[in-house]
């Protein structure tokens, strides 16, 4: 029953996770990243939030995202958190956050998995 329960959670915890590429539009509802290229290195990278998620929650999606489109090192700068808001039959209300993303330098990782690859 324990080994159940725990099986549950693990779904749940992983089924609700708000890590996600946007499908949709925010003031509908939808939530996730999106990042536009704008130079070889250098992306424009935006988190939309439920609206009961923390600033703070969405900036770890951000660094995420960051690690994700950048093997090496990054530097993130024009950080910025913002609230969007739209009006239709009702109010609504979402947090977001952006940065602009720089890739700085190719991943370190200079192992060889086999002796011919050298």
């Amino acid at each position: 029953m324990v080994k159940l329960f725990g099986i549950f959670v693990l779904l749940l915890l992983t089924g609700c996770s708000t890590y996600k590429p946007l499908n949709g539009e925010p003031s509908n509802g939808a939530y996730g990243y999106v990042d536009k290229k704008l130079t070889a290195n250098q992306f424009l990278v935006r988190v939309h939030g439920r609206n009961s998620e923390s600033y703070q929650d969405l900036r770890v999606k951000l660094v995420k995202r960051a690690s994700e489109l950048c093997s090496g090192s990054f530097v993130l700068s024009n950080y910025t958190k913002k609230q969007g808001f739209v009006v239709h039959a009702k109010r609504v209300h979402w947090p977001y956050v952006d940065a602009h993303l720089e890739c700085t330098e190719e991943a370190i990782d200079q192992s060889v998995l086999f002796e011919n690859d050298a």
